[in-house]
């Protein structure tokens, strides 16, 4: 009796779901391919799908932007031909040459950061590759083409840019001076991995300068607005939120912190992380409220809000980020989704606001969720959203829009973030064998002499990272087209301390350096038949992904090691382990009587 009480309980302890897992991959899959199929036959080459009237139409710039948006989810998807055709279809047929004002925000995250996924993925989608890859390629070229006309947008007094260009004219006149804080700073992730690509600092130098002039522009209380005049960095609407306008600001902090081993950043995040902590979390929901003092000003949430759980999980703050996603769940048992805005003053749907556009918000934290803990509980409400979708939104031709959560009206509307994320995450979600997960593998470590530095490339190893927009960029190519330079030896002082320090000096997160061993230390050989090469101990603490948590200092300048230099193999991390602090220790931090957490990797 009592176990079959507590099977009613919590169902997710019953002994084996995998039959029913696989199932519900298999029909994420068959949902992402009924619409991208119906998008190529009703609505290429316009931008997106019209999913009720099976035509097409011109959103935001008129380029095919749901195909652009969509490749890296055809490699992630196993569908190796339609990615070779589609990229040849993209490769003929577009052209940014054209006189259309664009969301510069809008165009970045769909459309450069599409095209470099899909770049950089050609190897993993069995496509022959170009002479210079990854350095060079013609879908590189595409996104340093689009990416180039959005730069004349960051030309202004502060370095923060205008929400709108003009692909053939620049900034239009008469554009308004008032941009999202999120319009402003969700560019280190695309406009860094150009300037590692081609070697050009200036997108890079344009992302950072954006950052770094909202995080000085925050109160005292360190809390940003949502809107800013980028001609005088002045705060326009001064309150402050985690939700739309402002959402992946916080994220590219977070995640280009880490991403680009920037330790700046993650304490910049760090200190936003706790003031809306303090001042904006109400019963692990976080509300609107005055950026100068904290004070609520609406007291309402968004389901742009659901994205938040996947940063805390980054950093290991997995008690919050269960509460705050059971809490949206709360809304999705009620509604079968998540409104665009609910009061939790009223407890009733925002008037105006009863809107459901298939986003993937509540589905990203979930595979954030069940990869941290491997707690089949969270799965479980991944197959609701994807039940309710599949219910309520499918037509002969996509899946439309809710217009209204409460009479499941649906809209003529499809947007392209449906393919490249929600049904993405929706697949990854139930899958427990694919290449984004990989751990502890073996890969390809190309190492060459450059003027007296190194070139180290690893395109398809240490892990991924997901851009806001899920495209999923290696962080093994960030060494691959420049030089490493030398690392100052007390710099890794200080970020490195030797290793009977119990913890950082100021670290990261406070976490001691056993919980960093398990981001930045070396694998172990998953085969003892194979050692790792001489060289591979000591790259591993140069390589752009793995610098060791205990300074080894390598001698570069013994001719022996020189001597090896060339095509190595030596073990990478998996797509997350950058961020799992946790790992191992995980049993060990607070929130394990809230919740039932199991690393999986780690069972014994």
């Amino acid at each position: 009796m009592l176990l079959l009480f507590l099977l009613l309980l919590h169902p997710s302890l019953s002994l084996d779901h995998t039959a029913e897992n696989r199932e519900y991959q298999e029909k994420a899959r068959e949902m992402f391919e009924h619409a991208y199929q119906g998008y190529m036959e009703h609505a290429y080459p316009e931008d997106e799908l019209k999913p009720l009237s099976c035509s097409g139409h011109s959103t935001w710039g008129n380029f095919s932007l749901t195909l652009i948006d969509s490749l890296d989810s055809l490699v992630v998807f196993g569908m190796y031909d339609e990615f070779e055709e589609s990229v040849n279809k993209i490769l003929l047929n577009t052209n940014f040459s054209i006189d259309k004002n664009v969301s510069v925000f809008e165009t970045n995250i769909r459309v450069v950061g599409g095209l470099l996924s899909a770049h950089l993925l050609m190897e993993r989608g069995r496509m022959s590759l170009p002479e210079g890859w990854p350095c060079a390629g013609p879908l590189l070229d595409l996104a340093v083409d689009i990416a180039s006309r959005l730069l004349p947008a960051f030309n202004t007094p502060t370095g923060l840019p205008y929400g709108t260009t003009n692909l053939l004219y620049g900034v239009p006149k008469g554009e308004t001076t008032v941009t999202g804080t999120a319009g402003c700073g969700t560019f280190l992730m695309e406009f860094g991995m150009l300037s590692r690509l081609t070697g050009d600092p200036a997108f890079e130098h344009a992302a950072r300068r954006a950052l770094s002039v909202l995080y000085e522009s925050r109160s005292k209380i360190d809390l940003v607005g949502n809107h800013i005049d980028i001609s005088r960095g002045e705060w326009i609407f001064r309150e402050a939120g985690i939700g739309g306008n402002v959402d992946s600001y916080y994220e590219y902090l977070l995640k280009g912190g880490f991403f680009f081993e920037d330790f700046q950043l993650i304490s910049q995040f760090r200190v936003l992380y706790k003031a809306v902590v303090k001042n904006l979390q109400h019963d692990f929901w976080y509300i609107w409220g005055s950026m100068y003092n904290g004070n609520p000003s609406l007291p309402s949430v968004s389901t742009l809000d659901a994205f938040w759980p996947s940063l805390q999980i980054l950093i290991g703050d997995i008690k919050s980020a269960g509460r705050t996603l059971s809490n949206f769940y709360s809304l999705i048992s009620h509604f079968g989704f998540t409104p665009e805005m609910f009061s939790l003053l009223t407890g009733q749907v925002s008037a105006g606001n009863e809107i459901y556009p298939l986003r993937p918000e509540f589905v990203e934290s979930l595979v954030y969720m069940y990869q941290a803990t491997g707690d089949q509980m969270w799965r479980n409400m991944g197959k609701q959203v994807l039940d309710s979708i599949e219910l309520s939104t499918k037509t002969p031709c996509g899946y439309a829009t809710v217009s209204n959560v409460v009479t499941h009206q649906l809209e003529d509307k499809m947007e392209s973030f449906f393919l490249s994320e929600t049904t993405k995450y929706l697949y990854l979600l139930f899958s427990d064998e694919h290449w984004i997960f990989d751990k502890g593998v073996w890969g390809n470590i190309s190492v060459t002499p450059d003027n007296g530095d190194y070139r180290v490339c690893a395109p398809n190893s240490f892990g991924y990272t997901f851009t806001t927009e899920a495209h999923p960029f290696p962080a093994g190519v960030l060494g691959c087209c420049y030089s490493r330079q030398r690392v100052e030896e007390d710099l890794l002082e200080q970020i490195y301390p030797d290793e009977n320090e119990e913890a950082m000096k100021g670290g990261i997160f406070n976490f001691p350096n056993r919980l960093l061993n398990l981001m930045y230390g070396e694998t172990k050989s998953d085969d003892p038949s194979k050692p790792h090469p001489p060289l591979c101990s000591s790259l591993l603490h140069f390589l752009v992904k793995t610098v060791g948590a205990v300074r080894v200092c390598p001698a570069w300048e013994d001719p022996q090691i020189l001597s090896q230099i060339g095509i190595n193999h030596c073990p990478v991390r998996p797509w997350y382990a950058k961020y799992e602090m946790y790992g191992i220790e995980w049993s060990r931090l607070p929130g394990k009587k809230a919740f039932r957490v199991i690393n999986k990797n780690n069972k014994k």
